[in-house]
């Protein structure tokens, strides 16, 4: 009798444990998609107020090197993956942005990124940088032809002027070539500038040719 009642009382506290637990994992796999939209709207959010450079921005890059410095582009070092190597400036839409070797999530979150397999400032090749939109790269929105595009690096600063703009769709792989000995730097991002809803299938191309920094 008493094993008999045992039973009963393990089982009043077991089903109340296991119902709990049905409602907890029912409710984490049907409030995931809801705090995983939250969260993205929130990043959003985030994104589309004014940005700071204050924690990202490295004016050392401005206060230790000049345009005209000498350099010899045998010294140039790749950078590790993820370094922060240099700024990028144009003070005709008031950009400043840091700019990081890589161009993961991670990275972009942090300010723009270079694709890796492009050159680097000063080598005499096509340079392709990304970033987002809607933070970064949203003062790209009102550059113009004939605007000058600074780019500081530990090793020296690089002058370039846009010298066009251009819609392409993301897939189109002849928006941009990194094959060629001109020194080209590609700036893209997402289009159109600040659209939180819909496809995002287009990219915003500035196109630049280098007209400052010496090399020997």
């Amino acid at each position: 009798m008493s094993k008999r009642k045992n039973k009963k009382m393990m089982q009043y506290l077991l089903h109340p444990v296991i119902f709990i637990l049905a409602i907890s994992a029912l409710s984490y796999a049907g409030g995931r998609p809801l705090l995983a939209m939250a969260r993205a709207n929130m990043n959003m959010l985030i994104e589309k107020g004014a940005p700071s450079y204050s924690n990202e921005y490295n004016s050392e890059f401005t206060d230790l090197f000049t345009a005209d410095k000498q350099f010899n582009i045998k010294d140039i070092q790749i950078p590790e993956y993820g370094a922060h190597y240099g700024n990028i400036l144009c003070q005709n839409i008031d950009m400043k942005v840091p700019l990081y070797y890589g161009d993961s999530d991670e990275l972009l979150e942090k300010g723009a990124g270079q694709y890796i397999a492009s050159g680097l400032p000063g080598e005499g090749r096509p340079i392709l940088i990304g970033g987002h939109d809607s933070i970064y790269f949203k003062p790209l929105e009102k550059i113009a032809a004939g605007d000058t595009i600074e780019i500081q690096t530990n090793y020296g600063i690089f002058t370039y002027k846009v010298t066009e703009t251009k819609v392409a769709e993301a897939s189109d792989t002849t928006a941009y070539s990194l094959i060629g000995e001109k020194e080209q730097l590609i700036l893209y991002t997402c289009y159109p500038f600040g659209k939180l809803i819909g496809d995002r299938n287009q990219r915003f191309f500035v196109y630049c040719d280098k007209t400052d920094g010496q090399k020997d």
